[in-house]
């Protein structure tokens, strides 16, 4: 059996792959890949420029909720992803669905927004990025941020980013008030997109990051505010269980 993944060092979408591949305690092997020129060889693997990209003996699948549900089907055994229960396996998929739309689409955005004014994040964007790629990402963002000054629409849009990854925030810290985890008292796939697709906002506590100074790492203040505390500690304590 081999198993590779195909990431972006910076990719969140990427990190929820490897998280469903250490949860089920397979063994893998992480090909990194940089935005840019590596968009090429991930083409050539697997026709798009997108990762995550999983190869599985000769098969290539994409998508990271595609991956997440090959790798249930295909590895039963061990930590299930998925409840066997059809109404909750419906509830679990639904609302990782939910936090791929709102913390998959909004918390990178929110971080690299800030990118050209953060001394720290530049280092983290230097290290889990090519040269090239950095200094478009920071070319972005300061355009990104002067424009957010000067023109009303966009101030409104990303207003709107951030409401949405508030409201999202709040919905999986009031779960966690009721339950040890976000649908009931196992683990699941939800809570492994909700704890993966929140890295850009800080980055967690693992050793699989691009580099060790990425640790901890707050790439948006939103992280650090006193209403989100029980997530990212419950975030963490989940790392330290389970994706270690």
């Amino acid at each position: 059996m081999s198993l590779v993944l195909h990431r972006f060092p910076l990719s969140h979408f990427a990190e929820k792959v490897r998280a469903c591949l250490d949860f089920k305690g397979l063994d893998y092997r992480v090909q990194d890949h940089y935005p840019g020129l590596g968009q090429i060889q991930v083409y050539r693997i697997s026709g798009q420029r997108q990762v995550p990209v999983l190869e599985h003996d000769g098969k290539i699948i994409t998508d990271s909720t595609e991956i997440a549900l090959y790798l249930e089907r295909t590895f039963p055994e061990g930590r299930r992803l998925l409840p066997e229960d059809q109404e909750q396996r419906g509830e679990v998929l639904a609302l990782q669905d939910h936090i791929g739309k709102t913390l998959g689409r909004g918390s990178g955005l929110l971080a690299f927004l800030r990118a050209d004014r953060d001394v720290r994040m530049q280092e983290a964007l230097k290290l889990g990025t090519s040269a090239t790629m950095f200094g478009v990402i920071k070319t972005v963002a300061f355009a990104a941020r002067h424009a957010r000054k000067h023109v009303a629409s966009v101030e409104e849009k990303l207003g709107k980013v951030e409401q949405m990854v508030r409201a999202s925030l709040t919905d999986l810290t009031r779960r966690l008030e009721a339950s040890p985890y976000l649908t009931g008292d196992k683990p699941t796939l939800a809570d492994i997109a909700a704890v993966t697709l929140v890295m850009p906002l800080k980055f967690p506590l693992s050793r699989h990051v691009a580099n060790p100074r990425l640790m901890g790492l707050v790439g948006n203040p939103i992280a650090t505010e006193l209403e989100y505390a029980r997530f990212f500690e419950w975030r963490e304590q989940f790392y330290r269980d389970y994706l270690q």
